[in-house]
C-alpha cells in the first residue's frame, strides 16, 4: 500500500479552510473547536500508529490486552462525563463496555474469524468501543432528558402500586430506541450511500471485494450487537439511581 507524505497529510487540513472561513465569517463560535478537535484528532492517531507499530512488533497477547483495557477506561470516563447524574455512572459504563468487548473478541476468536493478535483484535475492538462509547453517552443523556419529561407520570403508576421497573418501561424503551437510532439508519443504507471504513481500507490495500464484505459484515453486526448490548445493560443499571437519589 502507498505511503503518504507527512506533507500530503498536512495538505488534507485544507479541507479545513472552508468551514473554518464561514465559521468564522458567519460569527457561528465553531472555529477554534473545530480546529482544536483536527489537531487533537492528529496528533492521538499519529502517536497511536506508532504504538500499535510497537506491539506488533512485539507480537506480546497481554501488552494489546492492556492496551484494549485502556481504550474501555478511557471510554468509560468518557461516558461518564454524560452521566454525572447518575449513582456509579463510571461503573456502570465500564461494566458494559468490558462485558461487550470480552463476547465480541470470544465469538471472532471461538468461530475463527481472526486469530487473537493485535493486527485484527485491536483496530476491530477500536471500533466497537468507539460506537458504544457513543451510544452509551446517548443513554445517559437521553435517559435523564426522558425522566425529566414523564416524571410525574412514573409518579402516577407508582401511586397505583406499580414497581420501580414498571413505572420506567417506557422510560427505558424510549432511552434504547434512541440510543439505537444512529445505529440501526447507518445499517439502513450500508453499501448504498456509505462504504464503510474497514472494508474500503481493505480494497485499497488490495482485497479482494467479497472478502472485504465479509469483514465489513462482522464489525457491523458485532458493532450494532454491542451498541444494543451496552445500550440495555447501562439504561437498566441505571434508570435505578431515580428512585435512590430520590429525584422526585
Amino acid at each position: 500500500m502507498k505511503d503518504i507524505s507527512y506533507a500530503a497529510l498536512l495538505a488534507a487540513f485544507l479541507f479545513m479552510a472552508i468551514p473554518l472561513w464561514l465559521s468564522y465569517k458567519q460569527k457561528l463560535g465553531i472555529s477554534r473547536e473545530m480546529l482544536n478537535a483536527s489537531i487533537r484528532a492528529f496528533v492521538q492517531l499519529m502517536i497511536i500508529g506508532y504504538i500499535i507499530t510497537f506491539v506488533f512488533s512485539i507480537e506480546a497477547p497481554i501488552l494489546f490486552s492492556l492496551i484494549i483495557l485502556v481504550m474501555i477506561l478511557i471510554a468509560a470516563k468518557t461516558c461518564a462525563k454524560r452521566g454525572g447524574s447518575f449513582n456509579y455512572s463510571f461503573q456502570i459504563a465500564f461494566t458494559a463496555l468490558l462485558t461487550a468487548e470480552m463476547l465480541s473478541v470470544s465469538i471472532w476468536v471461538l468461530f475463527d474469524i481472526v486469530e487473537y493478535e493485535a493486527q485484527y483484535i485491536l483496530p476491530m475492538s477500536g471500533m466497537i468501543i468507539g460506537s458504544s462509547m457513543v451510544a452509551i453517552s446517548l443513554v445517559f443523556d437521553r435517559l435523564k432528558r426522558e425522566f425529566d419529561l414523564t416524571k410525574e407520570l412514573i409518579m402516577g403508576k407508582l401511586a397505583l402500586g406499580a414497581t420501580n421497573r414498571q413505572a420506567s418501561q417506557e422510560l427505558i424503551e424510549a432511552t434504547v430506541k434512541a440510543a439505537l437510532i444512529p445505529n440501526v439508519e447507518a445499517m439502513k443504507t450500508i453499501g448504498l450511500v456509505q462504504l464503510p471504513g474497514m472494508m474500503t481500507g481493505a480494497i485499497i490495500a488490495g482485497s479482494s471485494p467479497v472478502i472485504a464484505v465479509k469483514y465489513q459484515l462482522v464489525i457491523v453486526l458485532t458493532n450494532f450487537g454491542n451498541t444494543a448490548l451496552t445500550a440495555i445493560i447501562v439504561c437498566f443499571l441505571a434508570y435505578s439511581s431515580f428512585f435512590k437519589q430520590k429525584m422526585f
